[in-house]
């Protein structure tokens, strides 16, 4: 998602090397500038996915790399964590030249409510030994599908991923639309459903998501495909969230129904991968977001805003390469926020934890 497949492919050949380098003494450098809610900047806590990781994805799974780890609580003691492209090796891919065989997304599951040493994974979708892949992309029309948010409605679990047409550079890349999925067995099956975003009109502005749920509410955080857009906001009552003629935009500080284009931005430019959760210990909303400089802290008093400027908690190349933060939904009530964070060098997932304090 954050690097072409050709680069990914060239740095992936590096894993084993430089995992260990990646994880070991690693913190996040200071940034600048005052902190309001930031008791100190992000730092490592473990590696979760690959060769020497806490979690033997390679032997339980047939995870060799991956990027995102999007978290939510599945209502039923679980949380599930969603995938990205991911990396095994089964010898075929070397005959079309590559080294690894890729397969667009995958679920792990996990019970781990003690995460100040990182985050165990207790189960997959799949077969034994090996997380399947949950939807497969149309080639003929898309090169992957990445999942960007979930949430559980009830006893079904929503996936929203955005279909792929073409990788650009770096940081870059451009979408055919963006779709729900949805999964009635706890996430063990997956079918895509009739929601559809297309990447054209107001629907530009919700290629990329986050999910927060607040009662019978689901609130979907929106940014165009890549990380170059500002965030904008939908709300949609919660058993309608298949029906887009039910969702409701934010625009110039009322809701507007039914049309995407009305929103308009309730977070800067430039934006990208983000989550959002209400965090009990500060008493406010807080989101995690992919800026140009870094991952940006926000919070407000309610999901609409408004939004403060930010806290650079995550340094842009500190670790380096890194991207894509998501808020763990069990880590909201006290002093550490946890969140996943990927890094491209290396492609993996890390546990990151955020000392909090109250003002």
């Amino acid at each position: 998602m954050s690097r072409s497949r050709l680069s990914r492919i060239r740095t992936a050949m590096t894993i084993v090397v430089t995992a260990a380098a990646l994880t070991t003494g690693l913190a996040v450098g200071s940034p600048a500038g005052a902190a309001d809610y930031a008791a100190g900047n992000a730092s490592m806590v473990a590696r979760l996915t690959g060769p020497g990781a806490i979690n033997d994805t390679v032997g339980r799974y047939q995870i060799i790399g991956t990027d995102l780890g999007i978290m939510w609580d599945n209502g039923r003691g679980e949380i599930l964590t969603a995938f990205g492209d991911t990396q095994s090796f089964n010898g075929w891919s070397l005959l079309h030249g590559s080294l690894f065989h890729w397969r667009s997304n995958v679920l792990l599951r996990s019970t781990d409510r003690n995460l100040a040493d990182g985050m165990t994974f207790t189960g997959h979708t799949g077969p034994p030994g090996y997380a399947s892949r949950l939807l497969k992309p149309n080639l003929r029309r898309e090169i992957t599908l990445i999942p960007t948010a979930g949430v559980a409605v009830g006893n079904r679990q929503y996936l929203n991923y955005m279909s792929v047409k073409r990788w650009v550079a770096d940081s870059h890349w451009v979408t055919n639309f963006s779709g729900l999925a949805v999964s009635t067995d706890n996430g063990r099956s997956w079918h895509r459903t009739d929601t559809y975003r297309p990447n054209s009109g107001g629907n530009v502005k919700f290629q990329m998501s986050a999910y927060l749920k607040v009662g019978d509410t689901v609130y979907q955080y929106g940014t165009p495909d890549s990380r170059w857009g500002a965030v904008y906001l939908a709300r949609v009552p919660a058993s309608q969230i298949e029906n887009l003629g039910a969702y409701e935009y934010f625009s110039r500080g009322r809701w507007v129904p039914r049309n995407p284009g009305a929103s308009t931005p309730i977070m800067p430019p430039k934006s990208g991968e983000m989550s959002v959760a209400w965090n009990s210990y500060l008493g406010k909303y807080v989101a995690l977001v992919q800026t140009d400089p870094g991952v940006m802290l926000r919070t407000a008093d309610s999901p609409q805003g408004p939004w403060s400027a930010g806290e650079l908690v995550v340094s842009r190349n500190d670790p380096y390469s890194g991207y894509a933060p998501f808020i763990h939904p069990w880590s909201t009530s006290g002093w550490t926020l946890y969140f996943t964070y990927s890094v491209s060098y290396g492609y993996q997932v890390y546990l990151m934890r955020l000392p909090l304090r109250r003002n």
